[in-house]
Formats: C-alpha cells, structure tokens, sequence
C-alpha cells in the first residue's frame, strides 16, 4: 500500500526504508575505508523518490547519518558518520550536516557482528518525537510507549479513560487523539500545568486537573478505561511507602471503573498492585529508560 500510511502509526519508534546490507564489516581500522566504498555505491535515488511521494523533498537534499554498532570497534560512530557522508557526496550532490534537525533525509546505519544494516528514515523527524511535547519532565512516558498501551486496553472514540497520575499529559493526549474522552489528574500542579501546555499544542480536548489519585473525585463505576504509568520510586519521588501508595491507588481504580471496563498499568513493582473485583489477564516486560517495567 501507500508508504504515507506508515507515518500515523502511533507504537513504533520509527520506519526505515530498506537500503542495503553491507557484509564483512570487520572491528579494524581499514573498514572505515571500505564503509566509504560501500557508501559510494549507494542507490539512493530510487528511495528518495519514494519518500518525496510521501513529503516534500528538494531534489538536492540535506542529509544525516545515524550509525551505532554491537561490540568494541577500533573506529568511532563519528568516523562512521564522516567516511559514510564522503562516499554518498562522491556520488551525489547533497550536502551533509551533523545536526539530524537540519536534514532532509536520515541514513541510519547499524553495524551487528559483521553486518551492517542501512537505512533510510521515511519521515523527516523520528516517530516518537511528537511535536505536541513541548514541555518534558522527569519520568514522562515514552509516547509509543503510551500509544501501546492504549491499544492495549483497547480504547475506542467516545470511551471514557482516565489517567490518575498524568505526569505531562502523554497518556491522556494520545488517547484524546484516538476519540476519547479522557481526563486526568496528577497531585503536582507543575505537572498540570506541563499537560496543559502540551494538549494545548496537541489541539485536543481533554479535562485535566491537580488531583490525589487516592482519592479521587468521580462517582463509581464511571469510567470506562484507565491506563496510567504509576509512580516507580526510582524516577519520581514519592512521599509514602510505594506499597501504601499502591494500595489505595488501586482501590480507587477499581472503585471508578464500570463493569467490563480495563485497567492498563505500567510499573516497575507489579508485586504491588492488589485489586479484589478485578483479574490480570496479562503482563508484558518492557525495555525502558535502561529499567524492565512491567506493562
């Protein structure tokens, strides 16, 4: 199908076009040389066109380069980054930039063993920046993160989903974007105020308030979702015990959600979380922030 598709997926970090795959990229010194060679003999202008059918694109275009690789090497991913830019402006006149903000076009180059996998961004900016961000805070949830566990909890347009703990609105933003009816709530009034900002920038509706989600002010059985990213203590700081905190966090979820209504949480202390009307119907580790939280 049509590639534009790709760029409203909401879970995945970002898409590539498939490129090249280099083999015999060894850890010495000499493969700079020959990541040059290969750099040269790049077909890039097939997927150039392919990406200007989906945005706009100069037919002289500024590019980037991404390069990481497994294991020790004996050259830099800055030394990747300069051989690789020489061997594709041998060949094409684009201009390099070290600044992935500046550029038209991304290659990003990963190097596993003596593989090295070439690609190039389809989008002008990586999926998981959403432009709507635009105030971070410490702890705030990966929005493909977010987006993953709304699917998870199968949210619906007109569903109502609350975020007891909202942190900078990332959860709440992104389910408004899917039709909700979201609300949320955080006991820090700085963190309101980040969520305002941001589903301001989003231009979407949601009800956002400074709230203890110990407490919180909703008649029972009304809300239909609730996914939320619970206080970790090791991110954010927490006045009580972590289990006390859990304890009657949880009550009031399972007070306020409606008969075959779903619960998604992510946590780093799952053994924390009691409910005695509702059951777990699963759990998926996840690699965050260098931690394995539990979703």
């Amino acid at each position: 199908g049509a590639l534009d598709a790709l760029l409203s997926l909401r879970t995945i970090d970002d898409v590539y076009l498939d490129a090249a795959t280099w083999t015999g990229i060894g850890h010495t010194r000499d493969m700079l040389a020959v990541l040059q060679w290969h750099a040269a003999q790049l077909e890039l202008d097939a997927i150039a066109g392919q990406i200007a059918a989906v945005r706009p694109l100069p037919p002289a275009p500024v590019f980037s380069i991404t390069a990481s690789f497994v294991g020790r090497r004996n050259y830099t991913t800055d030394e990747i980054k300069k051989t690789v830019a020489e061997g594709i402006r041998s060949l094409y006149d684009w201009r390099y930039t070290p600044d992935d903000r500046e550029a038209d076009l991304n290659l990003r180059l990963f190097i596993e063993h003596e593989l090295a996998y070439v690609g190039v961004r389809l989008a002008k900016h990586p999926l998981h920046e959403r432009a709507y961000k635009a105030v971070e805070r410490p702890g705030s949830l990966k929005p493909t993160v977010a987006a993953a566990m709304l699917r998870l909890a199968g949210v619906e347009p007109g569903a109502r989903l609350l975020d007891p703990c909202c942190g900078s609105g990332t959860i709440v933003i992104e389910a408004a974007l899917l039709g909700a009816a979201a609300q949320g709530g955080d006991i820090d009034p700085e963190a309101v105020e980040a969520a305002l900002a941001n589903a301001a920038t989003a231009g979407v509706d949601v009800s956002l308030a400074q709230r203890d989600a110990r407490a919180l002010p909703l008649p029972d059985r009304s809300i239909d979702c609730v996914v939320t990213n619970l206080p970790w203590g090791r991110q954010i700081a927490v006045d009580d015990a972590l289990a006390a905190l859990y304890a009657d966090v949880c009550g009031e979820i399972e007070r306020v959600i409606a008969p075959g209504g779903r619960v998604v949480v992510l946590t780093s202390a799952p053994e924390y979380l009691r409910f005695k009307r509702l059951h777990q119907t699963g759990a998926v580790e996840i690699s965050l922030y260098g931690q394995a939280p539990t979703i």
